[in-house]
């Protein structure tokens, strides 16, 4: 008696399994890289006018829920944002109003509140800047800066 059952053989399974993860593996990254580089992110209210004091912040996500970022008064009338995550290791990076500066605990790094740029250690590029736009009484996140 022979068997009738249609048997998919294991090396072609195989193939079919890997040409398809990888099909959907490259779906995901095209569209990631053209909402990066297309800058364009959905607005999002990060904060209210007012609800941060002067030498204050506040953490909030932005683009997504999982990309943390730090929202700075650092004058009466100015609001800053940047990624929250630093340019050398990812390690998160802490707001010290009085040194007008934003440090990394990991390897030592500093970055400037006026414009992300690196004061001191191996980070090797300069914090992303979130957009901020005041809206009525909404502090909005409109982009990225150079994305």
């Amino acid at each position: 008696m022979t068997e009738t059952d249609p048997k998919v053989p294991r090396r072609q399974f195989t193939k079919v399994l890997t040409w398809t993860g990888l099909a959907a593996l490259a779906g995901g990254v095209v569209m990631f890289l053209r909402a990066r580089l297309s800058g364009n992110f959905p607005p999002r209210v990060v904060a209210q006018v007012g609800e941060i004091p002067v030498g204050g912040s506040k953490i909030f996500t932005y683009p997504t829920d999982m990309e943390p970022c730090i929202l700075l008064r650092p004058a009466s009338d100015t609001y800053v944002a940047y990624s929250r995550l630093c340019t050398h290791a990812s390690c998160p990076i802490f707001y010290q109003a009085g040194e007008d500066r934003l440090n990394c605990p990991c390897h030592g790094g500093s970055f400037s509140v006026a414009d992300g740029a690196v004061l001191a250690g191996p980070p090797p590029r300069p914090l992303p800047r979130i957009l901020i736009e005041s809206r009525g009484s909404d502090l909005v996140a409109t982009g990225i800066a150079g994305s």
